[in-house]
């Protein structure tokens, strides 16, 4: 056996375990040094959120570029690609035993804020709810990065050994995604319907602003005091503007305009298709870190699982 192997994999194992257990102990130390501050309900609930988005992308890309530079991606590939299982079943495994680490630091993470902002707002939240909230945001990713790697594993090598149509793939599923996903989240999971004539009143507004809206639908637990709204959808035939229950019972049907005009601003300036955009460039920016890495001999390209990963 390499004598190297173990010390690596002890090492690797070791930052496994800070990456589960450090960011939702320094989440609870901010969150009590949050609680203990005088300043408003809005301010302790604004800097909650920015530890909480700080730890939730620090501490997995830390993760991560440790796990390249101890060669941890090769070892994690060779155990799965062992295994007696269909292709798309071994990237699966591999995605799961890489990302395990992240995916529980997130969750803890975000219980940690999660108890804290109840405090602040005296709301209650589940951790079954948190699990709701984190399985909507990881969701769809999962599911675009499956439908990519089947596609790459499957489609003619002639064509999938081209770094030009693996991108031209890639921006064509964020486009479908950004077009689709609309249609799924607003059939997927709880949706109230609008009071007819305020529905009626808000979607003239919406056309008078010059944009199309196919509906305006209720989502979210009432009980749930969270008063937001957005708009989603490239396609105006299938773009949809979301409002909360809290945001209903609190504001005046002139306030709710309002607020949708923000919405609105966002078509307007195109903010959609910028996301979609930045989106897309990721697929450059990966290959770039790929690249990068092979140019001092780590190679995180020999597979499409790490791609994938």
């Amino acid at each position: 056996m390499d004598q190297t192997f173990e010390p690596t994999i002890i090492l690797w194992f070791l930052v496994v375990i800070i990456c589960i257990t450090i960011p939702p102990l320094i989440m609870r130390w901010f969150g009590k040094k949050i609680l203990r501050k005088n300043v408003s309900e809005k301010e302790k609930m604004y800097e909650l959120m920015k530890i909480e988005i700080l730890l939730c992308i620090s501490f997995p890309i830390i993760y991560i570029i440790i796990t390249i530079l101890l060669g941890m991606l090769d070892r994690i590939f060779n155990i799965v690609e062992s295994l007696l299982l269909p292709e798309i079943i071994r990237a699966l495994l591999f995605v799961f035993l890489l990302c395990f680490p992240m995916l529980i630091s997130l969750f803890l993470v975000i219980y940690e804020a999660v108890k804290v902002g109840t405090k602040i707002t005296k709301e209650k939240i589940e951790k079954k709810d948190v699990l709701e909230e984190l399985a909507w945001v990881l969701s769809p990713i999962f599911a675009f990065a499956f439908i990519w790697l089947a596609l790459i594993l499957y489609l003619p090598e002639s064509l999938t050994s081209k770094w030009w149509f693996n991108f031209a793939l890639f921006s064509l599923l964020i486009l479908l995604f950004f077009a689709i996903f609309p249609i799924i989240f607003v059939k997927i999971g709880s949706t109230h319907k609008l009071d007819p004539k305020l529905k009626e009143e808000l979607l003239k507004f919406c056309s008078k602003c010059g944009v199309k809206i196919r509906d305006i639908v209720v989502k979210g637990k009432p009980e749930h005091k969270g008063a937001n709204a957005m708009i989603t959808g490239i396609i105006p035939n299938y773009r949809y503007i979301i409002l909360t229950h809290a945001l209903l019972k609190n504001f005046d049907k002139e306030e709710i305009k309002a607020i949708i005009a923000h919405e609105i601003g966002h078509i307007k300036q195109k903010h959609l298709w910028i996301n979609a955009f930045i989106s897309i460039c990721w697929f450059l920016f990966w290959f770039g870190i790929v690249y990068g890495a092979s140019n001092i001999g780590v190679d995180i390209s020999s597979s499409p699982y790490i791609f994938f990963g």
